[in-house]
């Protein structure tokens, strides 16, 4: 057995990302210039890397100074639709979980071990079959409820049980109880040996007592096992939060880097709007935005990147790939599944430079396959063999389409709507009229969009972003595989791929006995090939904030993390 003690944790992340779709513009949004992309791509990852050194720096140093502020407004650019993971999780799901659930264990950045939260240690079998985890002896949630390992192993099971655990459902058969402190994890013997399925597993439920669970109430005031628990939730306008004096984990040295609480009161307020974003914090509505546009940086930050007066600043590097996938589910009446020609045609007639350039400006990088190059297993080849902008290449697989015999049809490009994608899907929509293919723009908000995204009948094209906290070797067994949902019964991957060859290589490419650059290149040079998916830009998040706040904190995908920010003694909030 293979022991892992939480203290002294030096397992590599591999917990791949399963429900980053949906995401704001805060996970949109990257630096450098698309003009010199490989050179810009390593200064913006390098410059990232060291101001999120330097936030991590001054962060510590706040919490070692124990200064707590009253209260912080994040106004933030994307809607909170549930605050319960098991129901669907969205980008604004995501930005609350670290301060109201704990997990077993959490993954604070890619690459960076795991850390532990409920969990205290585990162990893994020699043949990867089975993880037995120990937890705490001392948890509860805000209720006072006691969490045991029957609890856990019941969050698991309730979580699988609502189809919506795709992250971990195709390593996992069942959990179980040994006695009340060891939970056992048995997996499946077709996925056991993933790169990506040990901390898939353990990072990828957060836990709830089961005897106190309801799927209705906890929608809006979950009553979860982390440091703030929810005050008050106003549908489409604000979360508040507020710090729970008793939360279980009394001994600070065991927290987890999410788990600071350096604030007592946390309002998220929703802005949708980019240019109302920046004029909150500029007014003093809010004391801090989780996004910046490039529209808007210069209202912060001047040319050389430096903050303005009365503002801190920081770009932060995101995992998340922004992408165009095409519906591979014929039966559901796509109109691009049969049609490799027409896919093609499709990717060549995009110019995705002059989209990175003209939306994000400064603020993106071109993404050359479905890839960002923060990645170990990124190969800078990509760069050259990835599918360009040619217009004429574009006509010529036009012509070689079914398109024009099938009536030239309309097709469906969908989004979640905000400025961002909605400004991508349509430049793309008019780089298809270019060539002669007509295209709708279909937007939907948060909550909807998560379950058109499911339902193939309902788009031909998709904007969206993915990403993992290991490689893309995990992404792609995540996102690509067939075992990523299912519709009508049958599993498809994430764009509604059937079992086939993409779903073989992406085995391979994330199997420990066989994962090697080679084999993720095959992944590349399939889905390129074949015009399955098409990757937009990278992203890497400015946040902003007024001056008395002296540290930014995000989590894994550069989402802002408030109550791990760090103030001076003299902040004061817009609502203290």
């Amino acid at each position: 057995m293979r022991k892992v003690i939480a203290a002294v944790l030096a397992l590599t992340m591999t917990a791949s990302l399963c429900a980053c779709g949906g995401g704001s513009s805060a996970s949109e949004t990257t630096t450098a210039a698309a003009a010199d992309t490989t050179a810009a791509a390593e200064t913006t990852a390098a410059a990232a890397a060291d101001t999120t050194a330097a936030a991590e720096t001054t962060a510590a140093a706040g919490e070692a100074s124990g200064t707590r502020a009253k209260t912080v407004t994040l106004g933030m650019n994307t809607q909170i639709s549930t605050l319960d993971p098991y129901n669907g999780v969205s980008t604004g799901t995501i930005y609350l979980t670290e301060a109201i659930h704990d997990q077993l264990f959490s993954a604070p950045a890619l690459g960076a071990p795991i850390e532990s939260e409920i969990g205290k240690s585990y162990e893994i079998s020699e043949d990867n079959k089975t993880i037995t985890v120990e937890i705490y002896d001392y948890v509860h949630d805000q209720a006072g409820n006691e969490i045991k390992a029957s609890d856990v192993a019941w969050s698991y099971n309730t979580y699988l049980a609502t189809g919506n655990a795709t992250g971990i459902a195709k390593y996992l058969e069942n959990v179980e109880a040994s006695d009340d402190t060891h939970v056992v994890f048995h997996l499946k013997e077709a996925t056991c040996k993933e790169t990506s399925a040990a901390d898939a597993i353990l990072t990828g439920c957060v836990i709830y007592n089961e005897a106190a669970y309801d799927a209705d109430a906890y929608a809006t005031n979950p009553v979860g096992c982390g440091p703030y628990k929810v005050k008050e939730f106003v549908t489409g306008a604000s979360v508040t939060l507020e710090r729970d004096p008793n939360y279980w984990q009394t001994d600070e040295s065991l927290w987890a880097s999410l788990k600071a609480q350096n604030v007592d009161t946390c309002i998220f307020k929703i802005i949708l709007e980019d240019a109302q974003l920046a004029l909150a914090l500029e007014t003093g509505d809010v004391d801090a935005v989780n996004y910046v546009s490039a529209d808007n940086l210069q209202f912060f930050m001047d040319d050389a990147g430096n903050a303005l007066s009365g503002y801190i600043i920081e770009p932060f590097s995101s995992i998340l790939c922004v992408n165009v996938s095409f519906n591979m589910f014929p039966d559901a009446g796509s109109k691009v599944a049969n049609d490799k020609n027409l896919r093609l045609a499709i990717e060549w007639a995009i110019d995705k430079e002059g989209i990175t350039q003209t939306i994000m400006g400064r603020t993106a990088s071109v993404s050359y396959g479905y890839a960002t190059p923060l990645y170990g297993d990124y190969n800078p080849a990509w760069e050259t063999q990835d599918i360009g902008f040619d217009v004429e290449k574009a006509k010529a697989y036009l012509a070689e389409s079914d398109y024009v015999k099938n009536g030239s049809p309309t097709l469906v490009i969908m989004t979640e709507s905000n400025e961002v994608k909605t400004k991508a899907a349509q430049m793309i929509q008019n780089y298809c009229k270019a060539i002669g293919i007509n295209m709708e723009v279909k937007t939907a908000d948060t909550a909807l969009f998560d379950n058109y995204k499911y339902d193939f009948s309902e788009w031909d094209l998709k904007i969206d972003n993915n990403g993992s906290r290991q490689s893309l070797a995990a992404m792609y067994s995540t996102f690509l595989s067939h075992e990523h949902t299912s519709y009508n019964g049958v599993p498809t991957s994430f764009n509604g791929a059937p079992e086939g060859e993409m779903s073989k290589l992406c085995a391979i490419a994330n199997n420990v006995d066989t994962n090697s650059q080679q084999t993720v290149d095959d992944v590349f040079n399939y889905y390129t090939e074949n015009a399955i998916i098409y990757g937009l830009w990278g992203s890497i998040n400015y946040i902003a904030a007024q001056d008395g706040i002296t540290g930014l904190k995000v989590q894994a995908l550069a989402y802002a993390q408030p109550w791990a920010f760090t103030y001076s003694a003299d902040y004061k909030g817009v609502a203290d």
